[in-house]
């Protein structure tokens, strides 16, 4: 599963690029909305982080959402980054070079935070593809609404 991102220097205030790591309690991924551009939102939710959204940063295939998540107005999006990070099976970090990277936005109340989605079957495809997935894998996968 996707760990890290590093974000072009195009979506920040420096110019510079920029890495994000899950376990940091302040991150955010940049969201393309055609309407409003770039929207930085909070990159899912961490266990000790108050909150009503699931504390994860992951939904294993998109195409069959965890029980209950259907009350949280789930909506396909996609997170603008330059490359990103898994773990392998045996703790080695691997970086893939991506567009973007297909997300979840999630909504309760004025909470609202996206998840990457990820394969429901990545064991052994950390040595020859991504679990996480990259803007090859996107397709259909739109904006905000």
């Amino acid at each position: 599963m996707c760990l890290s991102v590093e974000i072009s220097g195009l979506f920040t205030i420096e110019g510079l690029r920029q890495l994000i790591q899950y376990p940091d309690a302040d991150a955010a991924l940049p969201i393309q909305d055609p309407t409003r551009g770039i929207l930085w939102l909070p990159w899912g939710r961490r266990r000790e982080e108050s909150g009503n959204l699931p504390a994860t940063g992951w939904l294993v295939d998109a195409e069959s959402l965890p029980e209950g998540w259907e009350r949280f107005s789930p909506t396909p999006v996609r997170a603008r980054v330059c490359r990103f990070m898994e773990v392998t099976e045996d703790g080695e970090e691997r970086w893939f070079k991506a567009e973007s990277l297909q997300c979840l936005l999630l909504r309760h109340g004025d909470e609202q935070r996206v998840y990457v989605v990820t394969a429901r079957d990545c064991g052994s495809r950390y040595r020859s593809r991504t679990a996480t997935r990259a803007l090859a894998e996107c397709g259909g996968f739109g904006a905000l609404s």
